[in-house]
């Protein structure tokens, strides 16, 4: 602490205070610093510009004199706020001016400020008091479902997946759908599914090991903690299932055009037909993705069917899942897939940056510029938030994006249920 406020109701004593504390501080050989200090003596009401003090044989500046700053805020011997809104507005139009002509990007400027209209129920009426009562409704329910969960250690591990993206089951899944696919989705996300130990656990059962590893068989141990399973290739047959359909995708956005639209809007009447010749504006504005500077990019996979990688990645002892490379610019952007259990999707994330990072400096000494996106999509269909933002720095938004998310996590889900149904054979596949 290095400021001392002191508070008298009498001069004298104030004098006397200001005494002794200057003593105690020559004891610990310290000093006060009388111009950095302000003093402010109020007679009825009314400031007192005549009273003044001393500390260590130097005057204390009175308010009057120099005006000071506590908290962000300026006091004077008037002892009024008229003065503080104008001088916010001030500030706030110094600072926003300031900051529309530095070089940002707009959305990382800002252009409006203002508060949000609150719902009042005695002024609502008809379907808006109807939406009110729901969302109220809603909210308390999810409030009172998240504190379930928190409680759960088991069925409520889904609280603890931070970067993974909410997933939905409308109608019209659970209508197409087969009734098995749906039971290991539900299950397998609250670890509700017949493995060896939920059985001892239930009481169906006295042995929880797995009969082909030996290990404890949980949910997760066979969907991705298996060695038995990984030396015999069956999490590397779902990767390269998803990482195909996401190579997919990615060749598709390579040297798209994102064209503006500016067809004239026509409007029905009942006495015919009118048309506004003005260009109309789009709503999602196209921003600038990673393959829009050059069009010559090349999209290679770790797959067999798929075009080898270049010579400066082949040389190496790694081997990225997909290579995006451009000769003209000397880009290369490599996407590292990995389908963990969605419980370790930071790990994993972490982990494949740091595996890739002495690949991409021996890239820039070569003077290529590299970039590394790892992505992740959860071994029970639950897709990462890396996924999303890959696509989005690609350009690939609206409903194509949608549509790759879900196929990504179909892929993903469906392998997983075959790996599942096939926990007890010695063989993925049988021929």
């Amino acid at each position: 602490m290095d400021d001392t406020t002191i508070i008298c109701s009498k001069e004298d004593e104030t004098r006397r205070m200001l005494t002794r504390l200057n003593d105690l501080m020559s004891w610990c050989r310290m000093e006060f610093k009388p111009r950095k200090s302000c003093s402010l003596s109020i007679r009825r009401g009314k400031v007192d510009e005549a009273t003044t003090f001393t500390v260590a044989e130097q005057q204390i500046p009175t308010v009057n004199q120099e005006p000071f700053k506590s908290l962000g805020k300026w006091y004077d011997s008037s002892m009024k706020d008229i003065s503080c809104g104008a001088e916010t507005l001030e500030v706030a139009s110094e600072s926003l001016l300031a900051i529309n002509k530095c070089g940002l990007e707009s959305k990382f400027k800002i252009w409006g400020l203002g508060p949000t209209t609150a719902k009042w129920w005695s002024k609502t009426e008809g379907k808006e008091k109807r939406d009110m009562i729901i969302d109220e409704i809603r909210n308390k329910e999810d409030s009172t479902r998240v504190q379930k969960a928190v409680q759960q250690p088991q069925q409520g591990q889904w609280k603890n997946w931070d970067t993974s993206i909410q997933r939905s089951l409308t109608w019209n899944d659970i209508w197409l759908r087969a009734p098995l696919r749906i039971s290991f989705l539900i299950r397998s996300v609250y670890d509700l599914l017949p493995s060896n130990a939920n059985l001892v656990r239930w009481g169906k059962n006295d042995d929880p090991t797995r009969p082909l590893c030996q290990g404890r068989q949980t949910t997760e141990h066979v969907l991705s903690s298996c060695k038995v399973a990984l030396s015999q290739r069956r999490y590397t047959w779902r990767h390269n299932r998803v990482l195909q359909e996401r190579a997919s995708v990615i060749s598709t956005a390579k040297g798209e055009i994102h064209p503006s639209s500016t067809s004239s809007t026509v409007f029905s009447t009942e006495g015919g037909v009118k048309k506004w010749h003005g260009g109309s504006i789009p709503i999602n504005t196209h921003r600038k993705g990673l393959l829009d500077d050059c069009d010559d990019w090349v999209v290679s996979a770790d797959l067999p069917e798929w075009e080898k990688h270049p010579d400066v990645i082949r040389k190496t002892a790694l081997r990225p899942d997909i290579v995006i490379h451009s000769a003209s610019t000397q880009k290369i952007i490599m996407v590292e897939l990995t389908v963990p259990y969605e419980s370790r999707m930071e790990e994993a994330h972490a982990f494949k940056e740091g595996k890739y990072l002495d690949l991409t400096k021996e890239l820039k000494k070569d003077c290529y510029e590299a970039k590394v996106i790892p992505v992740e999509i959860g071994a029970r269909g639950f897709v990462g938030s890396s996924a999303y933002g890959l696509l989005s720095k690609l350009s690939i938004g609206g409903n194509k994006r949608t549509k790759a998310l879900r196929l990504l996590a179909e892929t993903a889900e469906n392998s997983s249920r075959w790996i599942w149904s096939r926990r007890n054979e010695g063989l993925l596949h049988n021929d």
